[in-house]
């Protein structure tokens, strides 16, 4: 009997240390009970609960850290992120190569690229059919060119990418220049075919173009790519690859590249996806020990981005989607959830309601990513491309006229650059008429400082300090980029750096 009992007692007190009473015998009031509850409670810690970090320093308050404030901060330090604009002479395989780097990285299924395989022989146009990933529209799908400036996203276990396919047909310069105006990286697609090459190369091809371009632009680092090596004119021949780099090397140095620093050769196949994940096989390339396309780009150091900047993001495009929506690259600064910015030059205050990476949303971005932005305070229809998201403590000025140096490529005809000369200036998403008012000063190509003489006109070759006047207000251009390019209407080329408000 008095074991039964004892029993009893013992499953009575299991079951009260169950409910949190810690001495059941003291028969203690309810309310002391349950405040006893409550601190037993506070030290039992469920291993799935989340809880707030409390952080205590000597002197001050306790400190509760939010473990979404954490991971809000930590989004800055994920994977680099980095836009890598295709550029070349029309048909080298811009877009061939960058729709093998997508299906290399597994962004497209095979059931897609059987479905374009299909289609493209259907139109006669075998070959064509990895542009199809890149060249998404039916224009450019039956004329074999891309048109508008095509926009991927792709990963390595180290960096994510955004491709950025500029048009290689000199008809659709400006477009090209808007792509390139986003880019960290510039990646150079050569045809290694036999006359395609030269085409591209002589004087009036995209190749060359498109390099001074990129230079001037602000994409320091290049990837010079020789495609096409499987080409039954080349046949991975080392003697082809190596008179395209000797013919490349003296024009890249010309163009203000360091080719030691900045440049990289590598021989790929964009068609067959050699050398572009993974090193080509030495049984199809014997000479080649250099990394592949996917290395070269992981390898690449470009300078770091201030996040603690004032912010500056060009607005490339707007739409509506549950609000008012814009697209841009963060050029400087960081832009969170909730905060408030200007739209420049209007200066319309706006309030950030969500921020897009790709398809994720995020509650913070840094500098060099690609954002669509939702706010609020601000209709569709009053903004434009070119317009600036700006931070409201520092706001981007804006002006009608500024001072710039330019350096002139090229004047068909002998022609002469003088004051009254009209062009379009074209600098992200800008793209404005504009009138060049006065010569200030011509420099000296050795030693790089002004010449004393007055000038009336400049000739090809010339880098002359000039005041450059636009018809609308735009935004300062010094707090953006490092250059832009001045087109008249023939197509002349100019290319504009250190830019400054007067």
């Amino acid at each position: 009997m008095v074991d039964i009992e004892e029993e009893i007692r013992s499953l009575q007190l299991d079951s009260a240390e169950d409910n949190g009473v810690v001495n059941p015998e003291a028969a203690q009031p309810e309310v002391e009970n349950s405040n006893k509850m409550e601190e037993d409670s506070k030290e039992e810690v469920h291993p799935h609960s989340v809880k707030p970090e409390v952080v205590e320093q000597k002197g001050k308050e306790k400190i509760n850290v939010d473990p979404e404030e954490e991971h809000d901060e930590m989004e800055l330090d994920k994977k680099r992120h980095l836009n890598v604009v295709f550029i070349g002479h029309v048909d080298a395989g811009k877009s061939t190569t960058g729709g093998q780097i997508l299906f290399l990285s597994g962004q497209v299924d095979d059931r897609t690229i059987q479905k374009y395989e299909k289609e493209a022989k259907e139109k006669s146009r075998e070959s064509w059919y990895m542009a199809y990933i890149m060249d998404t529209n039916e224009e450019e799908r039956v004329k074999g060119k891309t048109v508008e400036v095509g926009r991927a996203h792709f990963e390595t276990e180290s960096s994510r990418f955004t491709i950025l396919d500029a048009p290689g047909h000199k008809s659709y310069v400006p477009n090209m220049i808007s792509g390139a105006s986003q880019a960290d990286v510039g990646v150079l697609v050569i045809s290694a075919r036999k006359g395609e090459f030269e085409t591209g190369y002589e004087r009036g091809g995209q190749t060359r173009e498109h390099v001074q371009l990129a230079k001037t632009l602000g994409v320091s680092k290049l990837l010079v790519v020789v495609n096409k090596m499987d080409d039954p004119t080349v046949n991975w021949a080392k003697e082809r690859y190596d008179e395209i780099g000797s013919k490349m090397v003296p024009f890249l140095k010309t163009s203000g590249y360091n080719v030691k620093k900045d440049v990289q050769f590598l021989p790929i196949s964009g068609l067959v996806g050699t050398n572009i994940k993974n090193r080509v096989d030495k049984t199809v390339c014997s000479w080649w020990d250099g990394p592949c396309l996917f290395e070269a780009l992981d390898a690449i150091e470009i300078p770091l981005r201030d996040p603690k900047g004032p912010f500056r993001m060009p607005i490339i495009d707007k739409f509506k989607d549950m609000g008012t929506v814009v697209m841009g690259k963060v050029e400087s600064g960081s832009v969170r959830e909730g905060d408030s910015l200007f739209v420049m030059p209007n200066k319309v205050p706006v309030k950030v309601v969500a921020i897009f990476i790709d398809e994720d949303k995020v509650k913070r971005a840094g500098p060099g990513e690609n954002l669509r932005v939702r706010l609020s305070g601000i209709e569709e229809e009053d903004i434009l491309s070119g317009f600036v998201l700006a931070s409201v403590a520092n706001p981007i000025p804006a002006v009608t006229d500024f001072f710039a140096q330019l350096q002139i490529l090229e004047l068909l005809d002998n022609a002469i650059l003088t004051a009254g000369y009209k062009a379009v200036l074209h600098i992200h998403s800008i793209v404005e008429e504009c009138e060049i008012i006065e010569l200030i000063s011509q420099m000296d190509p050795k030693t790089k400082k002004p010449m004393k003489k007055h000038i009336r006109f400049v000739k090809n070759g010339a880098v002359v300090v000039c005041k450059i006047q636009v018809c609308i207000i735009i935004v300062s251009i010094i707090c953006l980029i490092e250059g832009c390019v001045l087109l008249n209407i023939l197509n002349l080329h100019f290319t504009g750096h250190n830019f400054f408000v007067k």
